[in-house]
């Protein structure tokens, strides 16, 4: 059984991969149809979805933190923090890098290491606490909270634009309610990262080339697939040539350009601090066995560990295994089944995000990657238009299960 499953799952994942591309190009090159006229103004009432997602981030920090609390002994919160959390995730890198900065020596632990992190969020703490006000633990988890606001206001304000008000709320409440939308409020980047990339899309869409080019470049200093955002620019900008039959204003060129730039900025720091522009790869193959692959490997490969931990380590089988094989196999998936109705540069954005972020030759963050993709909410929420009952229940399926997953992680399991 446990063959015919590495076999016939990554070609299943293979399969939407290779229909979403089809799709992809098809709408890109042949348009059907003119396309939505460009809108250069927000949609009315964006302190709604704000507020939203300012009560749902406020109610998850406060458990994180009344957990921390209870679990410390009456220790201080910034280190009931640290105990509770920080010290078994990436957390702590970025609050060590926001405090010492890189470099090749050893002012905390494995600083010579935390090139493979990059570098905005910790750029963004230091800048946050220039006079050394705040403690940088409880800073670090505070900050979530108005970028994920940020976020959440973005992706309404762009699935508003491409469809109505009602699938926004749709796609902003299954956010909220993604598997592991814990990492939006733990000191992480996927808050950030999602917010840089839905502003750059609506910047992108909305003609202001100044403004995205400057959000692609942060993007790209935020997260590696940051540069991917070049390629949704230049589909956006193809289908509107091919529709329009004209070519984009020059302009355009600095906001396909920016999200490169930003790479380019990291690869500058790493010649900087280690005299070599690609060090950050060293280190992850050398340390973390850590390097590009294919999708449909990472799926063998967590199948294999699934079958061989279940026995003598059920929770890492489950949380670290399953949960990856179901979350690639659930995102190809849902944007090969809504690859009509995406637009086109969505869905291509889509699909490379995942074709690099799943392919690790060894995996351990799938959820946590998976909800930084604007796409994924979207797509859901365009297929489940008109169908309230269905809704509801799928909601209920994903809180059920980001409950879950959340309850898992607070208690320490293999979930990074």
């Amino acid at each position: 059984m446990l063959e015919l499953c590495r076999v016939c799952l990554p070609l299943a994942a293979a399969a939407c991969f290779a229909w979403g591309v089809w799709q992809c190009a098809v709408r890109t090159l042949f348009p059907a149809g003119p396309l939505p006229r460009v809108q250069r103004t927000l949609p009315p009432g964006l302190w709604r979805p704000a507020l939203f997602c300012l009560a749902a981030g406020a109610l998850v920090q406060a458990v994180l933190v009344a957990y921390s609390c209870a679990q410390s002994g009456g220790a201080p919160l910034g280190q009931a923090l640290e105990m509770q959390f920080y010290g078994n995730t990436d957390a702590r890198h970025y609050i060590d890098l926001a405090q010492y900065g890189y470099g090749a020596g050893e002012d905390f632990p494995e600083q010579y290491l935390m090139i493979v992190f990059f570098p905005l969020f910790p750029w963004l703490l230091r800048l946050l606490n220039l006079f050394g006000w705040f403690d940088y633990r409880i800073l670090a988890l505070a900050v979530q909270l108005p970028l994920f606001c940020a976020a959440g206001a973005g992706l309404y304000a762009l699935v508003c634009r491409q469809y109505d008000a009602r699938t926004a709320w749709r796609a902003l409440v299954l956010l909220a309610v993604s598997p592991a939308a814990v990492f939006y409020f733990a000191p992480m980047t996927e808050s950030l990262f999602l917010a840089l990339t839905v502003w750059y899309v609506w910047c992108l869409q909305s003609g202001r080339w100044g403004c995205a080019a400057l959000l692609g470049v942060l993007a790209g200093l935020t997260r590696a697939p940051g540069g991917l955002l070049c390629g949704l620019a230049f589909l956006y900008l193809l289908q509107q040539a091919r529709a329009q039959k004209k070519a984009p204003p020059p302009a355009a060129a600095a906001a396909v350009l920016g999200p490169a730039a930003g790479l380019g900025l990291y690869f500058a720091l790493n010649q900087a601090v280690y005299g070599r522009w690609d060090q950050y790869s060293v280190y992850q193959w050398e340390h973390w066995n850590q390097k590009l692959g294919l999708f449909t490997d990472t799926i063998r490969y967590h199948l294999a560990y699934f079958a061989g931990w279940w026995h003598s380590d059920r929770d890492t089988a489950v949380w670290l295994c399953l949960t990856a094989v179901v979350c690639i196999l659930a995102a190809f998936a849902l944007l090969a089944a809504a690859a009509r109705r995406l637009p086109p540069a969505w869905l291509g954005y889509g699909l490379a995000y995942l074709l690099v972020t799943m392919g690790a030759t060894w995996l351990l963050s799938a959820p946590r990657y998976a909800v930084a993709l604007f796409c994924l909410p979207a797509a859901l929420a365009v297929l489940l238009r008109r169908h309230r009952a269905l809704t509801v229940c799928t909601v209920a399926v994903l809180l059920a299960c980001s409950a879950a997953y959340t309850a898992v992680w607070l208690g320490h399991g293999p979930i990074y």
